[in-house]
């Protein structure tokens, strides 16, 4: 399994909602704070975004805008449109439909949802996802989010068989998307961090690696075999790209599958100190506690307290 594939399953993506958004007239609507990522994107018309007071973004249609942890932000038809509240303001009591405004030609379609995380390792999500994205309909990669935004449409308008397990696959498939997206963004300059290391010949080797074999017991001379370089260039390249040092990403990484195994609560402290590359449960507990806060076995009591 590669690397993202990895985060991506910590991340365990659930409870994915999807919603139309049919709006006539003048319209405006304002959508609460979120703690999770939203999306939206314009299958018809034009609409300007407003996020907190920022500077306002025309939507056109084909463009995908996704958020993470947003505070109130607004979508309209243009920036003088007085926004009503988004619960208050619909006009329909179908699930998956939200009417908006007066008239019997929709002037904008927007289709959006949201995903929700395992909050166990949900802080993942900040090394994918930037706090902000736009793709726009001519971007790189717009197509393939468009082709699975298609079959996302089709299978809510539809009520075909399984049709609730579809959407959750396809969902799964558009946060892919989404994170490739802002990978390609990470690419040319946006940000550092872990897309931008997976982009990188030779940082890319050493994460694959990593993943691979965490409990393995490596070395920055060893990792910089791995990526064909000394070790100086290697350690300098690495937190340049990724944001950390080579070894504090191995040790988050290796805490990060640690906390999903103690909250499945299937293998002794022991077992998980070994897997995740401990040679002793007191090794394994210092490490734990130091970037948790508190010892593996507090942890996995609140855990099991909190389930």
């Amino acid at each position: 399994m590669d690397p993202l594939a990895q985060v991506i399953q910590l991340l365990r993506p659930t409870g994915l909602l999807w919603k139309e958004m049919v709006a006539h007239g003048d319209w405006a609507v304002r959508f609460p704070a979120n703690p999770g990522v939203v999306f939206s994107f314009v299958s018809l018309g034009v609409c300007v975004f407003r996020r907190g007071g920022e500077t306002p973004i025309e939507l056109r249609e084909g463009d995908f805008l996704v958020m993470r942890s947003p505070p109130h932000w607004t979508l309209g038809l243009n920036e003088n449109s007085a926004p009503v509240d988004y619960v208050r303001g619909r006009k329909t009591s179908d699930a998956r439909l939200v009417r908006l405004g007066d008239g019997t030609q929709p002037k904008t379609c927007v289709l959006g949802g949201r995903f929700v995380f395992e909050p166990t390792n949900a802080m993942l999500v900040e090394h994918l996802i930037p706090s902000l994205l736009i793709v726009r309909d001519l971007d790189t990669g717009a197509g393939r989010l468009r082709k699975v935004l298609d079959l996302l449409r089709d299978e809510a308008l539809d009520a075909l068989p399984g049709r609730e397990f579809a959407i959750a696959r396809l969902l799964e498939l558009l946060l892919v998307e989404t994170i490739r997206s802002s990978g390609r963004g990470a690419v040319a300059g946006m940000e550092r961090g872990f897309l931008c290391g997976l982009a990188d010949e030779h940082v890319a080797r050493v994460l694959a690696a990593m993943h691979a074999d965490i409990a393995h017991r490596w070395t920055v001379a060893e990792l910089a075999r791995v990526a064909g370089m000394s070790r100086s260039m290697f350690a300098e390249r690495f937190s340049g790209i990724v944001g950390v040092p080579p070894m504090g990403y191995l040790l988050r990484w290796r805490i990060a599958i640690a906390k999903d195994m103690l909250r499945r609560n299937t293998e002794r402290l022991a077992e998980i100190g070994e897997r995740t590359g401990y040679g002793s449960v007191s090794a394994f507990s210092t490490a734990f506690t130091r970037i948790v806060g508190c010892s593996p076995s507090a942890y996995q009591s609140e855990t099991d307290r909190l389930t």
